[in-house]
C-alpha cells in the first residue's frame, strides 16, 4: 500500500480515499475502442452501472465488518474509487478487502501560490517577451474560439469586466454545510470566490499556519491569466471559460473536490482542464495524477503546476507528476528559470517534469470584488501582480486552446508534443532538463510547427501495471541497471506537419555525462517524405558500483540543412540502480574565522565552503551572536540548493536576507549557522567563533635602563574576556602576535618576538639599548591582519 498515516487514537476519523478494482469509465470506454467496439450510451450505462455496483458491494460489505462509514462520494468516471469518513483503526480492515487496491488520506489541497506583488495601475503585457506571438496569432483569428476551458481553482468573479464576456458556467464542489467554517451555505452552481462575508464570527481572517485570507483571489487571476481582455489580455481572450470552484476559504480545499472537478470536466467533455494547485506528493501514483491521466484519455488536455517547492531536485509535486498530463514550471521575463519553480524528476519513473517553462514571474492579472456582498464595487484597480507555477499553467493552458482551435482534430498528445518540440530550450548550463523539461513554451511555433517528432513510449498510468501508449516530446529512459553491459531502444516518429519535407540532421547535445554511456539515433539523416521512424539507443558499459545521483541527460536535436526548422525533445536515464544517502553536510568550513576585510588577507575574498550529498530545501547561512546566541541577520537565503559543494562570500558589506538591505557586518564575535531541510529531516551545521575586527591594536610602551613595559589594547582582549565568562578563553598570544625591532647605528636587527599577558600588558629586559642613538620599534599584529606600530622612548 501506498498510503502512511501517522498513529494517534483510534476513534478517530479521518478522510480517505478508496480505490477500487474494476475499471472507471473511461478504461473501460478505451479498452471497447481499442478493440473496435463504439462505446455507446448503452454501453456507458452498461459501464457506470457495473462499477456503481462494485462500489455498493464494498461499501455493504464494510458495514457487514463493522466499519462504520459516512459521508461518501463516488467517483466513477476517472477513477473507480470513493471518499469516505472512517475510523482510524478500521484502515486495515478496509485494506483487507478483496476488491480494495488501496486506501489514500483525502488531504487538504492549496492553489500553488508562491509570491505576490504590488503593480502598477497600467498593463504592462507588453512586456512579455512571447506577447509579439500571441499578437500574431491572434491577428490571424486564433483567439482560442470555440475551445471549451474548465479552471479547477478558487472560483471566479463573474462579474469582473475582463471575464464576463468568456464566462459561461461552472459549479461549486466545496461543502460550506458547517456553519463553524461558513457562514452561509453555496449553491452548487455558484462557483464565485469565497468572498470576506462568508467568514463566521470567531473564525480568524488569515489562517494561523498558513497566513492565507479568508476570502480568495487565485482563480480570478489565473483565468485573467488564461482569457482576460480589456484591463488585460489573456493568452486565449475568446475561449469558452469555466469556473470549478474547489477551493473555499484560505484558498484551500480537498482531494476529493479535485477530483469531483476532474469528473466533471470529463462529463461536460471540457478540450483543457487548468489545475494550478499542488499536493505534498512528488508521485506518479497520487489520485489526483491518476486522474489527469485518465481524463486525457477521455481526450482532455490535463495541464498543472509543477509546484512551487524549488529549485531543489525532485520537488515537483502532484498532479504535476501526472505521465499523461502537461506540467508546467515557471520561467522569468529574463528567460531565467523562477528560484520557486519545483523540479524533477517524478517518481518512481525518472519522469522529465516540468514537461515545458511558461512565464509565471510577476504576472499581471485580474483580481475579483466581490460585487455580490457589497454595492458599488469599482474595478479600475482590480489587478495584481502574482509569481508562481499557478501564473505559469494557464499560460499554457491559453496556448493549448489556441493550438486546439488551429488544429480541432489534433489529440491531447499531439498538443503536447508540439508544446515540447518548439519550445526554446534556456541556458543549459544553469539548467538541465529536470528544472526545464522541453524549455520556455514559443506560442506561435507551437501552433504553427513545420515537423513534430513523437517518442514512441508506453507508460504505466495508474499504479496497477497497466501499460498505455504515451506518445510525447520527451525521451525517457527511467532507471536502468548497469549490472551488465546495456543497449536500449526507443522509437521516434517525426511527421511533417506543413508537408514541406526536406532533408534533415539529428545530434545528441548532452548537458550531464556518465561513463562511456551514450545516446545514438539511427538514422542520423534523414530525407522527410509524410513520415520518419527514428532509432533512439542508449548504451552503457556494465558498472556495478553506480551511485546516486549517476545519470544521463540531454537533449536529442532535429533541423533541417539551413537550419530554419530546428525542434529538440529532453532525454534522461538513471543508471542510480536505486542507490540513495543518508542526507549529511559533507563539509562545512571558512578560508578563515579571523576577518578584517583588508586587503592583506589572501586575495581579498573569505568564503563558507559548503558540501552537502544531497538537494536541500531552505537552505540559510545565519549570523549568530557567539556568545548570547541571539540571531544578528541571514547572510544567504534561497528555496532550496543542490547537492554538491559551493562557496558563499562572507563580505564587509553584505544584502541581508532578512531586510533586503545593504548591512555593514560589525566588529564582534559570532558563529556561521547553515541550516536546511531534507523532507522532514534538519541539516545544521555551526562555524565559530568567528572574530570580526576592523580595528588596529593600540600599543604604547617606554623603557626604563633596561626594562621595557607597556600595554596593548584591543578589541581581541575584550572578546576574551568574554569568552572566559562563558568558559571559552583562548591564550591572547595566539591573536597577537607582539615582536620589536632594535635599530643600532642605522641598521634594523632581527625581529624579536615576545609574550604579552592575558590583559595586553608586557615587559621585557633590553640591557643593549643604548638612549640617543638607538631606536626601538614594537610590531603587534593580529589574527585578522591589522597591525599596529610604536615607537619606543627612554624615561628621563
Amino acid at each position: 500500500m501506498r498510503n502512511l498515516y501517522n498513529r494517534s487514537s483510534e476513534e478517530e476519523e479521518i478522510a480517505v480515499i478508496v480505490h477500487l478494482s474494476e475499471d472507471p469509465i473511461v478504461l473501460q470506454r478505451r479498452a471497447a475502442e481499442l478493440d473496435g467496439i463504439p462505446f455507446t450510451d448503452e454501453a456507458y450505462k452498461k459501464a457506470d452501472a457495473a462499477v456503481n455496483l462494485q462500489q455498493q458491494r464494498v461499501i455493504h460489505e464494510m458495514a457487514a465488518r463493522n466499519i462504520r462509514v459516512s459521508e461518501v462520494q463516488p467517483f466513477r468516471t476517472v477513477l473507480n474509487a470513493f471518499s469516505a469518513i472512517i475510523r482510524r483503526k478500521d484502515i486495515g480492515k478496509v485494506r483487507s478487502l478483496k476488491e480494495v487496491v488501496w486506501i489514500e488520506p483525502d488531504v487538504q489541497v492549496r492553489g500553488a501560490v508562491a509570491t505576490s506583488a504590488a503593480c502598477p495601475s497600467d498593463n504592462e503585457t507588453e512586456i512579455d517577451r512571447l506577447f509579439p506571438e500571441l499578437q500574431a496569432l491572434w491577428a490571424d483569428g486564433i483567439e482560442g474560439q470555440g475551445i471549451k476551458v474548465a479552471v479547477l481553482d478558487s472560483g471566479i468573479d463573474k462579474n469582473h469586466p475582463d471575464l464576463k464576456d468568456v464566462y459561461k458556467g461552472g459549479k461549486n464542489f466545496v461543502d460550506q454545510s458547517n456553519p463553524e467554517e461558513y457562514a452561509r451555505s453555496r449553491e452548487e452552481d455558484d462557483p464565485s470566490e469565497t468572498s470576506p462575508a462568508e467568514r463566521p464570527e470567531g473564525a480568524p481572517e488569515k489562517h494561523p499556519s498558513t497566513g492565507a485570507a479568508f476570502e480568495s483571489y487565485h482563480g480570478t487571476h489565473i483565468a485573467g491569466i488564461l482569457a482576460g481582455k480589456n484591463g488585460v489580455r489573456g493568452v486565449a481572450p475568446k475561449i469558452e471559460l469555466y469556473a470549478y470552484r474547489v477551493f473555499g476559504a484560505y484558498t484551500a480545499g480537498k482531494t476529493s473536490y479535485l477530483l469531483k472537478g476532474i469528473e466533471e470536466a470529463v462529463a461536460q467533455k471540457m478540450d483543457i482542464i487548468n489545475l494550478s494547485l499542488s499536493l505534498d506528493s512528488d508521485l506518479e501514483t497520487h489520485a489526483v495524477s491518476i486522474a489527469l491521466n485518465h481524463a486525457v484519455m477521455a481526450g482532455i488536455v490535463a495541464i498543472s503546476t509543477a509546484g512551487n517547492t524549488g529549485p531543489v531536485r525532485g520537488s515537483v509535486r502532484a498532479p504535476g507528476t501526472s505521465r499523461l498530463g502537461i506540467s508546467v514550471g515557471n520561467s522569468t521575463r529574463d528567460d531565467q528559470v523562477d528560484s520557486s519553480s519545483s523540479r524533477g524528476p517524478s517518481k518512481p519513473d525518472f519522469d522529465i517534469k516540468p514537461d515545458v517553462l511558461a512565464p509565471g514571474t510577476e504576472v499581471f492579472s485580474t483580481m475579483p470584488r466581490y460585487v455580490e456582498d457589497k454595492s458599488g464595487a469599482i474595478y479600475k484597480d482590480a489587478y495584481k501582480r502574482e509569481t508562481g507555477t499557478s501564473q505559469a499553467a494557464p499560460y499554457i493552458a491559453g496556448v493549448a486552446a489556441l493550438i486546439k482551435q488551429a488544429h480541432p482534430d489534433w489529440t491531447p498528445f499531439d498538443i503536447k508534443v508540439a508544446l515540447s518540440n518548439t519550445a526554446r530550450v534556456l541556458d543549459t548550463e544553469k539548467f538541465d532538463v529536470f528544472d526545464q523539461g522541453a524549455g520556455r513554451v514559443q506560442p506561435y511555433e507551437a501552433v504553427h510547427p513545420a515537423i513534430l517528432a513523437y517518442s514512441i513510449e508506453k507508460v504505466e498510468m495508474n499504479g496497477e501495471g497497466e501499460l498505455v501508449e504515451n506518445p510525447k516530446g520527451t525521451v525517457t529512459f527511467g532507471s536502468v541497471s548497469l549490472d551488465e553491459d546495456i543497449s536500449i531502444s526507443k522509437q521516434l516518429l517525426v511527421k511533417d506537419i506543413k508537408g514541406t519535407g526536406g532533408e534533415y540532421d539529428v545530434t545528441v547535445q548532452v548537458i550531464k555525462a556518465f561513463g562511456d554511456a551514450e545516446v545514438t539515433i539511427n538514422p542520423p539523416s534523414f530525407t522527410l517524405n509524410g513520415e520518419q521512424r527514428l532509432q533512439v539507443s542508449l548504451k552503457a558499459s556494465k558498472n556495478p558500483n553506480t551511485k546516486y545521483r549517476d545519470e544521463l541527460t540531454g537533449y536529442i536535436r532535429i533541423a533541417n540543412r539551413d537550419q530554419s526548422v530546428e525542434i529538440s525533445l529532453p532525454f534522461a536515464a538513471d543508471f542510480s540502480n536505486g542507490a540513495t544517502v543518508t542526507p549529511a553536510i559533507e563539509e562545512f568550513r571558512m578560508t578563515k574565522t579571523d576577518l578584517s576585510f583588508t586587503e592583506t588577507e589572501a586575495g581579498g575574498h573569505v568564503a563558507v565552503r559548503l558540501s552537502v550529498n544531497t538537494d536541500v530545501s531552505y537552505p540559510s547561512l545565519e549570523l549568530v551572536n557567539y556568545i548570547t546566541k541571539e540571531p544578528v541577520d541571514s547572510l544567504f537565503y534561497q528555496d532550496g540548493i543542490s547537492l554538491g559543494t559551493r562557496e558563499f562570500p562572507i563580505l564587509q558589506r553584505y544584502k541581508s536576507s532578512w531586510s533586503g538591505e545593504e548591512t555593514l557586518l560589525a566588529d564582534g564575535i559570532y558563529s556561521v549557522n547553515f541550516t536546511g531541510m531534507v523532507k522532514a529531516l534538519a541539516l545544521n551545521a555551526s562555524i565559530g567563533p568567528v572574530f570580526v575586527k576592523t580595528t588596529k591594536p593600540v600599543v604604547t610602551a617606554s623603557i626604563d635602563a633596561a626594562s621595557v613595559k607597556g600595554q596593548v589594547t584591543d578589541h581581541y582582549i575584550e572578546f576574551n574576556q568574554a569568552l572566559e565568562e562563558i568558559g571559552e578563553g583562548f591564550e591572547l598570544n595566539e591573536k597577537l602576535q607582539a615582536s620589536y625591532i632594535l635599530t643600532k647605528n642605522g641598521q634594523s636587527g632581527e625581529a624579536v618576538s615576545f609574550l604579552l599577558n592575558q590583559d595586553g600588558t608586557f615587559s621585557f629586559e633590553l640591557p643593549s639599548f643604548e638612549a640617543g642613538k638607538d631606536l626601538l620599534s614594537i610590531v603587534v599584529t593580529d589574527a585578522a591582519g591589522n597591525a599596529a606600530e610604536c615607537l619606543v622612548q627612554r624615561e628621563e
